[in-house]
């Protein structure tokens, strides 16, 4: 019989509760990506965890047993590091050291705090340090007009001993202060999961994730095929294409 990996030709795989928990590995994750490869599936990673550089991904991958090179790892961080960065831009970014460092490599100029009320764009991003000083700095570079934008805008992400708080979470006070919306870059925009698919090639590719309000809805928005896994309820207004207990599940019979 065949297996769902069998009706595809490359997946765009989330990893935070599909492939790993807290960067411990979700038991039979890797061997089951390790079993696409061998059949020559094509795989990108694609995360709304902004925290990391793409080469910092890539060595964590490569701590849990899977050899994938930067280009094969799609991250909200970086998108939208490439999309606030535009023209060279100033930008006051709330966020990690690695997030400014895609900012920085992007092209974009990153800009302190106490220069904050110069920024073109300011860009949110979860992360364990947010303190009133950056909402401070926020607020400055909103007075003087700088364009808000947002890494993603997931409320928790989940860990081990239950979810912690992402991106959206700090948004929320960010937007709230400014009085205006953010446009937000990775999922559930369609964009993100247009860019993550042409690193593929061309072919049929479904989307693979935990989450009904970012990866199945982004993939839908993408016009992609979506296979929930994990043990999440499907939403009505976005139930996917297929539903499995874990990565695994590709490989079983139908």
């Amino acid at each position: 019989m065949p297996s769902i990996a069998d009706g595809f030709d490359g997946f765009i795989v989330d990893l935070d509760g599909v492939v790993h928990l807290g960067w411990e590995p979700i038991p039979g994750a890797v061997d089951a990506l390790r079993e696409l490869d061998r059949r020559g599936k094509g795989v990108v990673y694609l995360t709304n965890d902004p925290q990391f550089a793409r080469t910092a991904i890539t060595a964590k991958l490569t701590g849990l047993g899977l050899e994938v090179p930067a280009e094969s790892v799609v991250t909200s961080g970086w998108a939208a590091a490439v999309k606030v960065s535009d023209g060279g831009a100033a930008v006051y970014v709330i966020g990690s050291e690695e997030l400014r460092s895609e900012v920085t490599l992007a092209g974009g100029r990153v800009l302190s705090a106490a220069e904050a009320g110069s920024a073109d764009r300011i860009l949110v991003a979860g992360h364990t340090g947010f303190d009133y000083d950056e909402l401070r700095a926020a607020c400055r570079a909103g007075e003087n007009g700088a364009e808000l934008y947002a890494t993603n805008r997931d409320a928790t992400f989940p860990m081990r001993d239950g979810p912690w708080p992402a991106t959206g979470a700090i948004l929320a006070a960010v937007e709230t202060a400014l009085g205006r919306t953010a446009t937000s870059v990775g999922k559930p925009e369609p964009e993100i999961f247009e860019v993550a698919k042409s690193l593929l090639g061309g072919g049929n590719v479904a989307v693979v994730g935990d989450r009904p309000d970012t990866d199945v809805l982004g993939g839908r928005r993408a016009g992609l095929p979506t296979i929930l896994v994990g043990g999440a309820t499907p939403a009505d207004l976005v139930r996917p294409d297929h539903v499995l207990p874990d990565l695994a599940g590709l490989l079983g019979d139908r």
